[in-house]
């Protein structure tokens, strides 16, 4: 039970930061907001050094909302730090102004990378953009949409 509930603590811990730093948020105030992560179920497999959260799977805090029908946590063998966190399945992160939406997204926490794939949507104020693959860097805030991308704007 205690690996349990390490697992549930280490992704509060690698999603504040993750989540905290997206873009037209001010870091500080989401930083010390409290994390609450959710789903139907949990698994934890020490074989792939993994936590599988299924069903409803969501972490939010303060205004940014991550969610999926799974998200997976994958841990370094040797330390147990985070490694990655993938999000699979009707995938949702919002921040308050902004949101996408694809079917897969994967967070490198080395690279401060998340990667959305499969039909992505981002709707930001009065602009819409679809593609195949968005890449986002949480440090300097750069994105790029790739594959059959298309721009709507929405004049006020």
């Amino acid at each position: 039970m205690s690996k349990l509930l390490f697992s549930i603590f280490t992704l509060c811990i690698l999603m504040s930061p993750a989540l905290s730093q997206s873009t037209n948020v001010p870091t500080a105030q989401n930083a010390e907001l409290p994390v609450e992560a959710t789903a139907d179920d949990l698994q934890v497999n020490m074989d792939d050094n993994s936590a599988i959260f299924s069903g409803n799977a969501k972490v939010v805090q303060g205004i940014l909302d991550l969610r999926a029908d799974q998200i997976t946590v994958f841990f370094e063998d040797t330390n147990r730090n985070i490694k990655t966190v993938k999000a699979v399945g009707q995938v949702k992160f919002t921040n308050g102004s902004e949101t996408a939406e694809a079917e897969d997204a994967l967070f490198d926490v080395a690279s401060q990378i998340i990667t959305f794939s499969g039909n992505v949507i981002l709707r930001q104020a009065q602009t819409l953009l679809t593609g195949n693959l968005l890449t986002y860097n949480i440090t300097t805030s750069r994105s790029k949409m790739s594959g059959d991308v298309k721009t709507v704007f929405m004049p006020k």
